[in-house]
């Protein structure tokens, strides 16, 4: 043998020992003997091919699915090697392995009448990794940050703690969500009609501005200026329902402004919204643009009615005082239309 493995040394320009070790490993793994290995080798022929079984056997529970492989692996050097000894030669590739070794190579044959290959290891780009890191990181910080869209108080938009996911006025008090009886939502239902997302063809941010700071030549209703010019609610929904066209005087408003000059073409907005519409669109103006309290807002528009109770007078049996009580003071309620 030891002829044979100088001889396989010498052919394969390699140290003995790692030969030696490398013949003893194709042989318990083909069932062919190292001499014939060796000798294979030292006369630069191909391993004899592994011997098949006379009889298959069953396989034990230890055992597991055997795959061929492809790639070829330089086994590790157990011993030192001296700086001037020859290269090393690749440890030669069993032909078979079992499951849990085919992970050590990067290819393996899983079929080999088709020669089926697959991938052990997947590799995953490092931009891609970024992304996983990074795309979340913009989510949180989009949560964060105000996702309504709609200023709180624009359009009834009301507010919600990000916390405990309670809806709360822009002035952080809560929400009762009941406003009073016969109201209906008058901010927010007047709010969606002004901007224009119920009907369309009836927006009147378009003119007056999403917060009513008013546009070009068109007036504003904020800062109270809507109220200056119509004191009493009627006056404004007859404004916006017919319009300059047909106002059918010279002047409008409280302020006398005349009808046709500049700001005052009103468009007509009857028979484009409803007259509840026109109600609500109207006491949303008063209330956010012209800073009136919702309980008068609702009694000077006709959404509840403002009624007095009367009292006996001591002395006088059978009359009552409207708006007094027996010690003379007035009292007023409101009753749903």
């Amino acid at each position: 043998m030891s002829e044979l493995l100088a001889a396989a040394a010498a052919a394969l320009g390699a140290p003995e020992v790692l030969v030696a070790r490398s013949a003893a490993a194709r042989a318990s793994a083909t069932g062919v003997t190292v001499d014939e290995i060796l000798a294979a080798w030292a006369g630069g022929a191909a391993a004899p091919p592994a011997v098949a079984p006379t009889a298959p056997r069953p396989m034990e529970m230890a055992e597991v699915e055997e795959v061929a492989v492809v790639a070829p692996v330089i086994a590790p050097i157990a011993e030192p090697v001296a700086a001037a000894a020859v290269p090393l030669a690749a440890a030669p590739v069993p032909e078979r392995v079992g499951v849990a070794e085919a992970a050590r190579y990067p290819v393996v044959v899983t079929v080999p009448t088709v020669g089926l290959k697959e991938r052990t290891t997947v590799t995953m780009p490092m931009w891609l990794v970024a992304a996983f890191l990074i795309l979340p990181s913009f989510g949180l910080l989009r949560m964060a940050g105000d996702t309504q869209g709609i200023p709180c108080g624009e359009a009834g938009q009301l507010r919600v703690d990000r916390v405990s996911g309670a809806v709360i006025n822009c002035d952080g008090t809560e929400f009762s969500g009941r406003p009073p009886p016969g109201a209906g939502d008058v901010v927010g239902t007047g709010g969606a009609l002004f901007a224009g997302q119920v009907v369309s063809k009836a927006n009147c941010s378009g003119c007056h501005g999403a917060d009513g700071q008013g546009q070009g030549k068109f007036p504003a209703l904020n800062g109270g200026s809507v109220v200056k010019t119509f004191s009493n609610c009627q006056d404004h929904i007859q404004w916006v329902t017919v319009g300059s066209r047909n106002w059918g005087k010279p002047t409008y408003g409280d302020l006398a402004k005349p009808v046709g000059g500049s700001g005052s073409n009103m468009p007509s907005f009857q028979g484009i919204l409803t007259d509840e519409q026109i109600q609500t669109v109207v006491a949303y103006e008063r209330i956010v643009h012209g800073g009136l309290a919702l309980d008068e807002v609702l009694v000077d528009c006709g959404f509840v009615e403002a009624e007095t109770t009367g009292s006996t007078v001591p002395g006088e049996t059978g009359t009552t005082v409207a708006g007094e009580t027996a010690a003379g003071s007035s009292t007023t309620s409101t009753t749903a239309l």
